[in-house]
């Protein structure tokens, strides 16, 4: 189409849209807020998953050894664990070493220990963490079949709370985004709808002239495009300045959580918004001119 064209289409657009200011405003703070729903869930599943994966990856499992079992034995289980290919750190734990680190974790009630005397009820084992989280469950299991080895135990129940938690997140901000978008889309559509049939005479009209669908279709093209990119552009600014602000604010209070970096998650979400604002109203359109072609 002409540049002349596109500004006739931009124009009746912007006519549409100030028809029905009211509902013009009522799509784009739904598009807007669905989005920044969406994408706060989407930036807090991320770091749910990021902090799961940090934990997850620091859980050693510990296979201890049998009392009877030699020196040079427990030395050979542990070349034979670093050469597994799921396994990223490997270490000879002596019941010593079990020990001292147990007085250690007692700090100031590590006097209790000292009625133990001599007698070190402590077993040698091995320290061992996987390469990936999803491979500490069989890690272990490989473990437990080492002969020496008489039990192993890991945090199995912090890692299965971790990912209980990150599917639930998932599920949680996908439901409320998902009906959140379709009530964005109804208002969106309807938008559409008023301002077909507030001109449902002069598209007759057109149309008995001479005029051309793509002309008839184009101003309300852009008027889904207009509700839902305004809409999108809001929440994306929105989602992006917020979750700069929390990042900063959390790794003051809170610096010891590995949360992702607001570059690129942040901007990645917001562009992600973006787009879904913009497919909105261009759906909303397509389903809009079902009603159109029957005017």
């Amino acid at each position: 189409m002409r540049l002349r064209t596109w500004a006739f289409c931009l124009n009746e657009a912007n006519q549409n849209l100030l028809r029905n200011p009211v509902l013009a405003i009522a799509s784009i703070t739904t598009t807007a807020v669905s989005l920044l729903v969406l994408g706060v869930f989407l930036m807090l599943s991320v770091n749910v998953n990021a902090i799961a994966t940090s934990v997850e990856s620091q859980v050693a499992v510990r296979a201890f050894f049998a009392k009877n079992v030699s020196p040079s034995q427990e030395a050979s289980e542990l070349q034979t664990v670093r050469g597994w290919s799921e396994v990223r750190t490997a270490a000879l734990v002596t019941k010593e070493q079990a020990l001292a680190q147990l007085k250690q974790q007692f700090g100031n009630q590590a006097k209790v220990l000292d009625s133990l005397g001599s007698a070190n009820p402590l077993e040698d084992s091995l320290s061992v963490t996987a390469q990936k989280p999803q491979d500490v469950k069989d890690v272990a299991t490989r473990l437990a079949d080492l002969s020496g080895v008489v039990h192993t135990t890991y945090q199995s129940a912090v890692v299965s709370r971790l990912f209980a938690l990150i599917n639930d997140v998932r599920i949680v901000g996908l439901a409320i985004g998902v009906l959140l978008l379709i009530g964005s889309l109804l208002v969106i559509t309807n938008a559409i709808r008023l301002g077909m049939a507030a001109r449902r005479r002069e598209i007759g009209i057109m149309r008995l002239v001479g005029a051309t669908e793509s002309l008839v279709h184009w101003p309300f093209i852009l008027e889904g495009l207009i509700l839902g990119g305004i809409g999108a552009i809001a929440a994306s600014g929105l989602a992006y300045w917020s979750y700069v602000a929390a990042y900063h604010s959390a790794v003051r209070s809170l610096p010891f959580l590995p949360l992702v970096s607001p570059s690129p998650i942040a901007r990645d979400i917001a562009l992600l918004l973006l787009v879904l604002g913009i497919l909105l109203g261009a759906v909303g359109f397509r389903i809009s001119v079902r009603r159109l072609a029957r005017i």
